[in-house]
């Protein structure tokens, strides 16, 4: 019954979310969920009114969801354009009005418990629990038995009633045991996880949460459970959340990792000096000082697998001529950033065997002298392995180093630009400067181009008219005390 339940939802969000709205939850659920779980994901169908406008209005600007999905505002009643898609090809002589409007509520959840160990894994796979708001609960019970009924599938699950919620399970000593557990405490009175989803600020249509340690030893099994890779990852991550929220232009996710990540101090990211008609970008701030944080870690994770670390780093030292990690340091420096431009950025120059033809290059930010040095071992090891010399454009800066495909490029990339100015980066970065990494991609610069690939690769026609829409796409990651927060946001054009 379960299964089927799930079956019929993950479909009915498939067909009417292509874009994947709601494809996990927000926490409100997580007052039916025993605080002993390992997963949590959970969505939320009513959200703030604010959220619900701000969906309709992005999503209405593709299309597709325009065409398949009868939302026609904030209004709308999202659970009942799920169940009539779910069961558009049924014969179920079911109403949404009739027989589920009256006790269905707006949240749900799903999360995995812990269950017995068994030969050979760590432990066996989890119990999974299914949290469904009602408002009535002999109406819940006679709704989902008939809709079992309908599906024609096996009615031998367990339902057990806590607070507002029906609770699904295998079992019905399992769906008593997880309700009679919620009442000792559920997963939304766990510090742990009510700190985790503090550090995603606020909370949108969906959230997602892990309790890392616990699920990998679940899930790995016995003969890795003391291995040098999963020693490494728990002892550096414990949990991670995530969300999904809209605004009016722009789709939102927001996940964070609870760890020993270690915060560093570094000096205002210089991606918002790029050139405005950058197409894409990446930059690193404070590379430097990260790896003098993690390298020694690093080093001792692999030794502590038995790997000859120093042998490996001796080889390479003696391909390349580089002296790491110290010359790997000096290219991170302050910052570090690649860029490509999208004037010039045409199918012809992509397929030239030309590099000069496409604007692209890197800005290093450090001492000039040091970098110059390194720069040069570099360029003669690439040099000598592939037997030919390379077409590349350098300029020297007070501040450090600029490597382009071509002269009038490394002059652009020397020159401050209004990159973080533009709509566009606007659009998808926040507080560029303070964030350790940002990455950016102007869609809309270079439309043109993706557009006409598309349509030479033979796309149909309804998906290009799905993709022009989007503007721009930008990632960001920082460490803010205990956590490392990620954000990537998509944009559309107004």
């Amino acid at each position: 019954m379960v299964a089927v339940l799930l079956g019929g939802g993950a479909f009915a969000v498939y067909k009417l979310d292509p874009f994947g709205t709601f494809a996990s939850g927000t926490p409100a659920a997580a007052e039916a969920v025993p605080s002993e779980a390992l997963y949590y994901v959970g969505v939320d169908l009513d959200p703030s009114a604010e959220q619900k406008v701000r969906a309709v209005q992005f999503l209405n600007h593709f299309p597709a969801f325009k065409e398949n999905v009868d939302i026609a505002d904030a209004e709308s009643d999202i659970r009942k354009s799920l169940f009539d898609a779910s069961l558009e090809n049924s014969d179920c002589d079911l109403s949404f009005d009739t027989d589920v409007k009256p006790w269905l509520g707006y949240k749900f959840a799903a999360a995995a418990m812990p269950s017995d160990a068994k030969e050979g894994m760590a432990s066996m796979a989890p119990n999974v629990v299914f949290a469904i708001e009602v408002s009535d609960e002999t109406g819940a019970k006679a709704g989902i038995d008939k809709l079992a009924s309908c599906s024609g599938a096996d009615s031998d699950f367990g339902m057990a009633f806590t607070g507002d919620y029906a609770l699904l399970a295998q079992t019905q000593s399992l769906a008593d045991r997880y309700a009679g557990d919620v009442e000792n405490g559920s997963l939304a009175d766990d510090p742990g996880f009510k700190s985790d989803l503090d550090s995603l600020g606020a909370l949108g249509f969906a959230t997602m949460w892990v309790d890392i340690k616990s699920a990998a030893e679940l899930f790995v099994p016995a003969s890795m459970a003391s291995s040098g890779d999963l020693d490494f990852l728990l002892n550096s991550y414990q949990r991670a959340a995530a969300t999904f929220r809209f605004e009016s232009d722009s789709v939102e996710v927001v996940a964070s990792v609870f760890g020993d990540t270690v915060e560093i101090d570094h000096e205002g990211n210089k991606i918002v000096d790029l050139p405005e008609s950058t197409a894409f970008a990446m930059s690193e701030s404070g590379g430097e000082t990260r790896l003098d944080e993690t390298w020694q870690t690093v080093v001792d994770a692999a030794k502590d697998q038995g790997i000859d670390v120093d042998t490996q780093i001796a080889q390479f030292e003696a391909e390349t001529g580089l002296s790491l990690p110290d010359d790997i340091a000096t290219l991170l420096g302050a910052n570090i950033m690649f860029a490509v431009d999208a004037e010039g950025l045409s199918a012809a120059a992509l397929d030239s065997e030309d590099p000069s033809q496409i604007n692209a290059g890197v800005r290093f930010t450090n001492d000039p002298a040091e970098l110059n040095a390194v720069y040069d071992k570099v360029l003669s090891f690439v040099q000598a392995a592939a037997d030919r010399e390379f077409p590349v454009s350098k300029k020297d800066l007070d501040d450090g180093l600029v490597v382009a495909t071509n002269d009038d490029y490394a002059n652009k990339l020397a020159e401050d630009g209004g990159l973080g100015d533009s709509d566009a980066f606007n659009s998808v970065i926040d507080e560029a400067e303070s964030k350790e990494f940002v990455l950016f991609f102007n869609f809309d610069s270079i439309e043109e181009q993706i557009v006409q690939a598309l349509e030479d690769d033979g796309t149909p026609a309804e998906v290009i008219e799905n993709v022009t829409p989007i503007q721009a796409f930008g990632i960001t990651a920082d460490v803010d005390g205990d956590y490392f927060t990620s954000r990537f946001r998509l944009s559309v054009n107004d």
